[in-house]
């Protein structure tokens, strides 16, 4: 492809980055190990030839730090993976997961659909102990005038990204988040959506009943459905912008339960 064919693709079209930056000393989940960076040769420590340099650095995270995409392998219920799988036909501390790993998705192009729960409530930003029922999601839908499709990406947005980057308030351990309860999730996965996400770190309500995440054993377990967890929907929700062309892209960590992304919305 050229230049001048790609830009052709591309023209009259806007491009939303749905990803949060990764830095050091950025919010993390408390379970989740930090993001960290080490710049390990800078500028000056080692000179080439005619007065070139170069800068070298390495960085460590949990697969679930930051915008991220799960893997159907992150939960189990009763010890068996999506598929009816036993985690100990193989899963190790090195190889990670034999079975639902995050290697077998494939790079993801889909139609994805914002459903601005918080504006349809007339409000910037959903109550923590807000639970995002089925009537939300189609009341939202509505508001939009757009209908989940076979294959689609769901983004549903609190507008709980806005308390980023305070580490606490935005993953709010004892307080809570507004999310999905598990009749919502139902009714996404039965019109046939292929990923759920949100702005908050679960997509579900959080706590959750029990803290048995019965959304994530509900989509990843039993159903296949992946969730796109910490994405920015801010500028699309302030664009207006409900129906696009989603480029989400997740690296072949061979047998991860998860992995960073940066979506992209291109309307």
């Amino acid at each position: 492809m050229t230049a001048d064919s790609l830009a052709g693709l591309l023209a009259g079209r806007k491009v939303f980055d749905l990803g949060m930056d990764l830095y050091h000393g950025m919010p993390h989940h408390p379970m989740h190990s930090p993001f960290m960076y080490q710049m390990l040769r800078m500028h000056g420590d080692l000179m080439y030839g005619d007065g070139v340099t170069a800068a070298v650095d390495l960085f460590g995270m949990s697969c679930h730090t930051g915008t991220h995409l799960d893997g159907l392998g992150h939960f189990a219920k009763n010890l068996c993976l999506h598929g009816g799988v036993p985690v100990e036909q193989g899963q190790s501390k090195v190889e990670g997961l034999k079975a639902c790993g995050i290697q077998e998705v494939a790079p993801i192009l889909r139609r994805g659909i914002l459903l601005d729960v918080a504006a349809t409530r007339g409000v910037q930003i959903l109550a923590p102990d807000h639970v995002i029922g089925p009537a939300d999601l189609e009341a939202a839908a509505t508001a939009a005038n757009v209908q989940v499709r076979s294959g689609d990406v769901i983004l549903v947005r609190t507008g709980w990204i806005s308390l980023w980057p305070d580490s606490r308030k935005y993953y709010s351990i004892q307080s809570g988040q507004p999310g999905l309860n598990v009749e919502a999730a139902r009714w996404a996965t039965d019109q046939g959506a292929f990923c759920l996400g949100s702005d908050n770190f679960a997509v579900e309500h959080v706590p959750s009943p029990g803290n048995t995440m019965p959304v994530h054993i509900h989509c990843l377990v039993e159903r296949g459905v992946h969730l796109l967890e910490v994405v920015n929907l801010e500028e699309l929700a302030r664009a207006r912008t409900y129906d696009f062309l989603l480029v989400m892209v997740p690296l072949k960590i061979r047998g991860g339960t998860a992995s960073p992304v940066r979506p992209l919305a291109i309307v």
